[in-house]
């Protein structure tokens, strides 16, 4: 009887090197990503897209098909950080404090981050398998925090091989804890409006959406056996805020076109301590919608802004992480 994969893992690896894979061995010093709750949904294991041309010759309606070269799409990988790596994965540069408590991140102007190898291994079955992406680079992250509920990112990532079971076994040794932390963040939002003048908090927010993408493009030899990809610069950065809002602030600030409004969204880990504390440069309030039943209470808010960058600072090495490097990577 053939019995099915039932468990399984994802893991991750930074290379050395760009466009050799890390995870060969099955002692290789693997990460997972974060943990998982039910929101999470299933996960994505990388593919590949193997196109075919038809073309007719005159005297046949038959097709005859011509391969064309491989593809890799991209994929994404939704989890629960207990760090704020995923937020390096995309800007690029985190910064070693050296004396201080906290990495700072923010965007790399010029250069390329370290590449990750990244594995779906499906294991507890008859025929264990596993799906590896070599050079994955995160072009996209889409961030949600939640009253009620755990801190959920969902990172993109374009990448340019694929390997499987055949071209590396499958681990032995369990893989570490990202950053060696456990814990995911408390979802629920701090945000504060005009962080920079008039610093009002606003109670109202039970939901903060947002969302990070970097221009990239990926370019092949040998017929596709061979691609390589490259990142580039920022797009702007669009944060969604869900709420019932109690002040004018924001209200006044969308009518009036208030052009350099910075905002501030903290989120804590259940400790009410560890944390970490985005800040989006100067805001642009799109548009606020207001929906409610008639006569029947306050009416609720989606308020939609653009803001031209985001950063952070994280508090991990007050929460208790080591080795700078060993987690956090910025240019090769």
């Amino acid at each position: 009887m053939v019995v099915a994969n039932k468990t399984s893992r994802f893991v991750f690896a930074y290379q050395t090197v760009a466009g050799t894979s890390i995870i060969i061995a099955v002692d290789t010093v693997t990460y997972e990503l974060g943990e998982y709750n039910n929101e999470c949904g299933k996960w994505n294991s990388p593919f590949v897209e193997n196109k075919s041309l038809p073309s007719w010759v005159y005297n046949s309606n038959t097709p005859t098909l011509t391969d064309l070269s491989s593809e890799y799409p991209t994929f994404t990988h939704v989890f629960n950080p207990v760090t704020a790596q995923f937020l390096a994965w995309i800007l690029g540069l985190p910064e070693d404090p050296l004396t201080a408590d906290v990495v700072n991140i923010s965007t790399l102007t010029s250069g390329m981050t370290y590449p990750l190898t990244i594995r779906c291994e499906e294991l507890g079955g008859t025929n264990p398998q596993n799906a590896q992406a070599v050079d994955c680079y995160c072009i996209g992250l889409t961030a949600k925090a939640e009253k009620g509920k755990s801190f959920l990112v969902e990172p993109e990532f374009a990448w340019g091989a694929l390997e499987d079971i055949g071209d590396n076994p499958n681990l032995t040794t369990a893989p570490l804890a990202a950053g060696l932390m456990t814990k995911p963040y408390d979802g629920n939002p701090i945000v504060v409006w005009d962080s920079g003048g008039d610093a009002h908090a606003i109670a109202g927010i039970w939901r903060v959406d947002f969302t990070c993408k970097k221009e990239w493009e990926k370019v092949s030899s040998s017929t596709g056996a061979t691609q390589s990809v490259y990142t580039y610069k920022m797009q702007p950065i669009d944060v969604v805020l869900s709420a019932v809002f109690q002040t004018n602030e924001v209200w006044d600030d969308y009518v009036d076109r208030k052009a350099t409004t910075n905002m501030t969204l903290t989120i804590k880990k259940h400790d009410d301590t560890s944390n970490i504390v985005f800040t989006f440069t100067n805001c642009r309030i799109q548009t606020i919608k207001k929906t409610g039943a008639q006569n029947k209470g306050h009416y609720g808010s989606i308020c939609v802004l653009r803001a031209e960058k985001v950063e952070a600072v994280s508090d991990w090495f007050t929460e208790g992480g080591i080795t700078f490097a060993t987690h956090w990577k910025a240019a090769l």
